[in-house]
């Protein structure tokens, strides 16, 4: 997740990690006064408008949040938010009850360094179905809402079942080999075709259902 950074940039955001490596939070008013100083001091010409536009311009990048004591760089030194972090990278589309349970970890540990990996624009957030769910912000949402939904017991039932037997399915029968009730089928059937993972077909008089062959 690396971010390029032109020659001035670098020097402050190097002095930016000087004032904070002193326990001190990144204030945008009150940090100008010692980068200046610092500047001075140094080799570099940057006038102070310019350093202004700098620190502007790193907060926009992320690499810098105002009121945090941590710098991007520093984000993943902390192994419980690394193992989120990478928890979700490996199961993009997860859920807050998922992460706790899946890595035995308490709700308030969790909620601080989604809310730090969420800052830092490391992972980014979405609704669906009425709760939160986690994925990298490289991730493009259409398709993590396919491996949300695909990923569903109720979706796996009908894939796997599909799988064995494709030939051609009326919703009436995968009803009743799957014991699943028809609103509840209709309703993943539904959502599996919008994402393309089965076809509808009429026949005769009948609709059939497919797997795609994508």
């Amino acid at each position: 997740m690396a971010v390029e950074l032109a020659e001035e940039e670098v020097v402050v955001l190097n002095f930016v990690h000087e004032y904070l490596n002193k326990n001190r939070q990144f204030i945008f008013e009150e940090i100008l006064p010692f980068l200046n100083s610092r500047i001075r001091l140094s080799s570099v010409n940057i006038s102070n408008e310019g350093v202004r536009k700098i620190l502007i311009s790193l907060t926009n990048k992320k690499l810098i949040v105002e009121g945090s004591k941590l710098s991007k760089s520093e984000i993943l030194n902390n192994k419980k938010r690394k193992d989120i972090y990478e928890f979700i990278l490996k199961n993009p589309g997860t859920y807050f009850n998922r992460i706790i349970h899946e890595l035995n970890l308490s709700n308030h540990i969790v909620v601080w360094h989604l809310n730090m990996l969420l800052k830092f624009e490391f992972i980014t957030k979405e609704i669906l179905e009425n709760h939160d769910i986690y994925f990298d912000t490289r991730s493009v949402f259409d398709n993590i809402k396919l491996k949300y939904f695909t990923n569903k017991e109720k979706s796996q039932k009908i894939i796997s079942f599909m799988k064995n037997d494709n030939i051609g399915i009326t919703k009436t029968h995968l009803s009743q080999e799957l014991k699943m009730h028809m609103n509840t089928l209709a309703k993943y059937l539904k959502l599996l075709e919008k994402y393309e993972v089965i076809v509808k077909k009429k026949i005769d008089n009948n609709y059939l259902y497919f797997l795609s062959q994508k």
